[in-house]
C-alpha cells in the first residue's frame, strides 16, 4: 500500500469510529447481519421515505461519511423496500446521501416488506438512536405518528422505546408559536427554557422568549419572573423607562455565559 492509500485509509477509519460509534438499533442489526440479502441497486431507482422525520441533514458529516464510504466501502447497506416505482429507504438515508455525494451508480441495500407504519416507525428509531433528531423535528414525528395512524401516546412511545412523559413533554413543543419553535430547532431556545415558555400565558410568551434571546436570562431568572418574584424586564436601550433590566443583573449574567 502506497503511502498516499494509507493516509487516505487513515482519515477513512477516523471518520468511520466518529460516524458509526453509536450502536445500532436491535431491528436493523438483525436484518444487516444476514449477509446474504445484500445486493447492489441502482441510486436513480431508490427514493427517500416521504415520511422521514428528519427535515436537516448536516453537510460536515454527510461529508465525513462520504470520505469513509470513499476509502473502505460502504460498511453498513441501507435498508429498503419495493414500491411501483422503484425502492424507497426504510434505514439508512445519510449513507444513501453520502454515496450520492461520491458519484456512485449503486448502492448496497437490503430488501425488506414493510407497511407504511412501521416504515415511517423504524425512520424515526434510526435518526434518534443515530443523530438525534432536534427536538422540533422528534415532536413533528411523534405528532404524524399519532394522526396518520391513530395511535395513542403510550403505542407511540413503546415502539420508538421511550417513556410516555417524554413523548407527552415532547409533543407540548408544538404549543409553542412558530418563531419560538424555530428558535429550539436551531438550538437558540433549551428545552429547559422552552419548558418555562409552556408554563407562561400565551400572551406573555413573545416578552420571555425576547429575553432569552436578547438578554440571555437564565432558566432560573425565567422562573422567578413567572412566580413574580423578579422584576426584571426588557431594555430598550434608553435608560429608565420601567422596562429596563438591571445592569448588574445582565453583566453578571453575561460573564456566566462567558465562562461557560
Amino acid at each position: 500500500m502506497n503511502k498516499d492509500n494509507k493516509k487516505k485509509l487513515g482519515k477513512g477509519l477516523s471518520a468511520i469510529i466518529s460516524t458509526y460509534s453509536t450502536p445500532k438499533n436491535p431491528f436493523e442489526k438483525n436484518i444487516i447481519d444476514d449477509s446474504s440479502r445484500v445486493i447492489d441497486l441502482p441510486l436513480d431507482k431508490i427514493i427517500t421515505n416521504p415520511e422521514q422525520p428528519r427535515t436537516r441533514f448536516n453537510d460536515a458529516t454527510l461529508k465525513g461519511l462520504a470520505e469513509s464510504i470513499e476509502s473502505v466501502g460502504l460498511i453498513e447497506p441501507i435498508i429498503v423496500r419495493k414500491t411501483d416505482n422503484g425502492y424507497i429507504i426504510v434505514a439508512g438515508e445519510r449513507r444513501l446521501r453520502a454515496t450520492k455525494l461520491l458519484k456512485h451508480s449503486t448502492i448496497k441495500s437490503i430488501v425488506i416488506e414493510a407497511n407504511e407504519e412501521k416504515n415511517f416507525t423504524m425512520a424515526l428509531i434510526e435518526n434518534i438512536q443515530r443523530e438525534n433528531l432536534n427536538p422540533i423535528e422528534e415532536a413533528k414525528a411523534y405528532k404524524t405518528l399519532i394522526e396518520k395512524f391513530n395511535l395513542k401516546q403510550a403505542e407511540v412511545a413503546k415502539q420508538v422505546g421511550k417513556e410516555r412523559a417524554t413523548v407527552t413533554n415532547s409533543l407540548r413543543l408544538l404549543n409553542l408559536s412558530d418563531v419560538i419553535q424555530h428558535d429550539i430547532a436551531e438550538g437558540l431556545v433549551s428545552l429547559s427554557h422552552a419548558k418555562v415558555l409552556l408554563s407562561a400565558p400565551e400572551e406573555k410568551q413573545k416578552e420571555l422568549h425576547h429575553l432569552i434571546i436578547e438578554e440571555g436570562i437564565s432558566v432560573r431568572a425565567l422562573e422567578s419572573i413567572l412566580k413574580g418574584e423578579s422584576q426584571i424586564q426588557i431594555d430598550d436601550g434608553k435608560g429608565a423607562s420601567g422596562k429596563t433590566v438591571s445592569k448588574k443583573n445582565k453583566d453578571e449574567h453575561k460573564k456566566k455565559m462567558e465562562d461557560k
